[in-house]
């Protein structure tokens, strides 16, 4: 048999390659005990993989992939974009090398572009329900209200700009959901893959501008929508721009027997129905760990007059509240952070200063007729009695200002 190999070949056999280094195991590891029994023994030889090369280009003897904090654009992150073609490289030269001759091997480039069509599909879903709960995008709150430009991250900045407004955060959601379903069905593939490339053009940009730690997964899923894009470039060329007559090509795989053909079904129903239903509920569930009890007292608390120092000999300024912790000032400069762990209508808020503290603190708040609050505070065997006032949310400009309609002329205090 003639052998089917060529440069061409090799190139989408390594692009292939890659896909599946990269994205593996992903979705499958949201299926029962298959992550726990196999998959995760894939990650760990690829991440050992990437230590050993991390070690050796860094020339750190000592260097362990860290712990998850968040970041996708860690040291260990970045090794990958070295380990990860070389792995993709050995793959691609086993193939060919072996199976060569195999007719299957000229469809794995078609299939990993499938394979991508789901990966990207159900990030995008995932990150779009997100849009709808408490948790990627908060709305502002007491410490975000009273900080102020020039003390927030480029992050931080980002963040607060889309939390303020729902209506641009349901926005964002739909328009993630909306690509996401769009690439789950062959039909609708390439239109789900140009509204990918445009929302995954805008999340790179955002990412980059306003150094948001997830660069190198955003500028993977906007490279995979491109690359599902591939195998139509041509039809999209005629179509837009020399406006012929011309017909979409999806790849999809041709199933031979009855068998075969439920088999795909079945899978197709639990990756394209199942698992984002799945991602969905997630969401929903984690409301109720990231739900908190409306705290009436919240507010910004400053002190009109001093107050009796601590054991330090250092005066307390100033206390925000907001939901269940609490932020504390001082004439020294210092920041003070709190869990609070119960509160009540009298006014009475209990507060820790680490988790395992036996003995919460109390703060008890009182309001006079004059509008002012009264702090007693009891710190052990220390007690303060403050007189402060209180701003709530409601009382900052950003708050209150709203919507309107009409402008006569630009309010951009």
């Amino acid at each position: 048999m003639k052998s089917t190999f060529s440069p061409k070949l090799f190139l989408k056999t390594w692009i292939a390659s890659y896909i599946l280094v990269y994205a593996f195991p992903s979705p499958f590891y949201f299926i029962p005990l298959l992550n726990e029994f196999l998959l995760k023994y894939f990650v760990a030889v690829r991440d050992e993989i990437t230590t050993v090369i991390a070690r050796l280009v860094l020339g750190q003897p000592d260097f362990k992939k860290p712990q998850v904090n968040g970041s996708g654009d860690t040291t260990f992150n970045y090794m990958e974009l070295i380990s990860f073609p070389l792995i993709a490289l050995v793959l691609t030269i086993l193939i060919l090398m072996i199976f060569r001759k195999k007719p299957w091997v000229s469809k794995l480039f078609s299939w990993s572009i499938i394979y991508a069509r789901y990966h990207v599909g159900l990030i995008l879903i995932s990150y779009g329900v997100a849009k709808f709960m408490i948790g990627q995008f908060p709305s502002p709150g007491i410490y975000t209200l009273e900080q102020t430009f020039g003390e927030s991250s480029p992050m931080g900045l980002a963040w607060r700009f889309f939390g303020y407004s729902d209506t641009y955060k349901i926005f964002m959601g739909l328009s993630e959901i909306s690509a996401g379903l769009l690439l789950l069905f062959r039909r609708t593939a390439i239109l789900g893959a140009l509204m990918s490339v445009a929302v995954t053009t805008n999340i790179v940009l955002v990412n980059f501008s306003f150094d948001v730690p997830v660069k190198l997964m955003s500028s993977h899923l906007l490279l995979f929508s491109l690359l599902i894009l591939v195998p139509s470039v041509k039809a999209l060329i005629d179509f837009f721009i020399l406006q012929k007559h011309t017909r979409l090509y999806t790849p999809g795989i041709v199933w031979k027997t009855r068998a075969q053909r439920k088999l795909w079904l079945a899978g197709k129903l639990i990756f394209a129905v199942l698992l984002p239903l799945m991602l969905i509920a997630g969401h929903f569930i984690s409301q109720s760990m990231r739900t908190s009890r409306l705290n009436q007292w919240e507010g910004a608390y400053t002190f009109s007059r001093n107050n009796l120092p601590d054991s330090a000999g250092v005066y307390w300024t100033n206390v925000m509240i907001d939901q269940n912790s609490m932020n504390v000032k001082t004439s020294g400069k210092n920041d003070h952070y709190y869990t609070i762990e119960d509160f009540n209508e009298e006014g009475e808020i209990y507060f820790v200063r680490s988790a395992n503290q036996e003995d919460p603190y109390l703060l008890k708040i009182l309001e006079n007729s004059e509008g002012e609050y009264q702090l007693l505070v009891t710190l052990g065997e220390q007690q303060m009695d403050i007189t402060t006032s209180r701003k709530k949310k409601s009382d900052y400009l950003l708050m209150q200002r709203g919507f309107n309609w009409v402008n006569e002329y630009p309010f951009n205090r």
